[in-house]
């Protein structure tokens, strides 16, 4: 784990697709940095053993299982939160799946799915949080985007435009949003080494990493710092941007 120098100390972080992965990364960080936590999956198991490890008492974290897809657990989980911490400084929106065919072998429901987890659950929290946010008149929200949602490196056209939806939803929310204080970015990872990434065959990857300048593979804490910085007040000049976390993928 990346060595974090933030101080969340104080803020109250809710973070999508906790358990695992990209999620459990910046999960891990954020606590380490003094945040308090929500944690929301669908997978409790992993997110209650993550938060056991940093809050065996459960002071400052609180664990919620949430289909983002689902309008009610949405609106349950903030409730919960807002109940326990009495507000929400931070949304982090990593929660996605990945359906990887090509267009002749997509069904509707590989289509709609990947849509609704990655894009529309996206929006879904952003618009729950969003009062609670206006209430305190200030609030950082970043959205988990893609490489995917601006190239077309096999990543199928439901992933890829579902990513795209959410660097277009990024931008109009920071408009929307940023007379009341509330700053949305969104990240773009290249190739990460996470289990999602894992369900696509080894040759694709490479494609995936074509053109990266840094000869290193893509880690979840590479994207974890920069979650950090979107989250902290030393990017307060900045909203509306979608960051590529890539290696270098688009230098000439």
């Amino acid at each position: 784990m990346a060595d974090c120098k933030y101080d969340f100390e104080g803020r109250i972080c809710v973070v999508t697709g906790a358990s695992r992965g990209i999620g459990g990364s910046i999960a891990r960080m954020m606590l380490e940095a003094g945040a308090s936590l929500a944690l929301l999956d669908m997978n409790t198991e992993g997110a209650e053993a993550l938060a056991a490890e940093f809050d065996p008492e459960g002071k400052r974290t609180i664990c919620c299982k949430v289909n983002v897809t689902n309008e009610a657990d949405v609106k349950a989980a903030v409730e919960k939160v807002t109940a326990k911490f009495g507000g929400i400084d931070i949304l982090v929106n990593v929660a996605g799946i990945l359906k990887h065919k090509p267009i002749n072998e997509l069904s509707l429901e590989d289509f709609t799915s990947v849509v609704d987890v990655n894009l529309t659950g996206t929006f879904l929290m952003c618009r729950e949080v969003t009062p609670v946010m206006k209430k305190k008149g200030r609030g950082k929200i970043v959205n988990m985007a893609s490489l995917g949602g601006e190239t077309s490196r096999k990543v199928g056209c439901n992933y890829a435009g579902s990513k795209a939806g959410v660097m277009g939803l990024t931008k109009c929310l920071a408009g929307e949003l940023g007379p009341d204080g509330i700053y949305v970015n969104a990240i773009n990872p290249g190739p990460i080494m996470t289990e999602l990434t894992k369900q696509v065959p080894p040759e694709v990857f490479e494609i995936w990493n074509e053109g990266r300048k840094i000869i290193k593979d893509g880690t979840p804490e590479d994207v974890a710092m920069s979650v950090m910085f979107l989250a902290s007040e030393q990017s307060d000049w900045i909203t509306g941007v979608a960051l590529d976390v890539n290696g270098g993928i688009y230098i000439a």
